[in-house]
């Protein structure tokens, strides 16, 4: 049985390196990084949000949260302006061409979820869901304390 389990965890190993592998080709043909990717997708879903509010959704530190703001505005992706209420906070504002990025993202990300599909029925692509939703939530929280708690018992 630990075999199998064992296979099953480097299969979904394989399959994220091989996605994020093809994400980051993919993005290169678009002169951005990754990093650059998710953030301009978290600011087209929060327009007006803060560079703070970056640096909290990605875990990053605040220098690099602004390196990213300020190289996508340097791209034309992005604007940045000050608050009116507190001038050291400053809001981030997709620009037209950031929009049009993030349409061009998201359809690629259509394509890839439809490549994951192919060859399921729909009731296998529900269930194939659901069970990659179960299978995050098993890991998302799984830490070095419970491994040890498991070689324990």
């Amino acid at each position: 049985m630990n075999e199998k389990e064992y296979t099953l965890a480097r299969l979904i190993l394989r399959l994220a390196n091989t996605i994020v592998k093809n994400r980051n080709v993919y993005l290169g043909t678009l002169d951005l990084t990754a990093s650059q990717a998710d953030s301009l997708r978290f600011f087209l879903s929060n327009p007006g949000a803060s560079i703070t509010e970056l640096k909290e959704f990605l875990g990053i530190t605040h220098q690099t949260a602004r390196g990213l703001v300020f190289r996508m505005e340097a791209k034309g992706l992005v604007q940045v302006q000050r608050s009116d209420c507190d001038a050291r906070i400053q809001r981030v504002f997709p620009t037209a061409a950031g929009e049009e990025l993030g349409d061009t993202l998201h359809r690629n990300g259509i394509r890839t979820g439809s490549r994951l599909l192919r060859g399921m029925t729909e009731e296998e692509q529900q269930q194939f869901y659901l069970l990659a939703q179960t299978a995050l939530r098993n890991v998302e929280h799984y830490g070095v304390e419970e491994e040890e708690k498991g070689s324990n018992q």
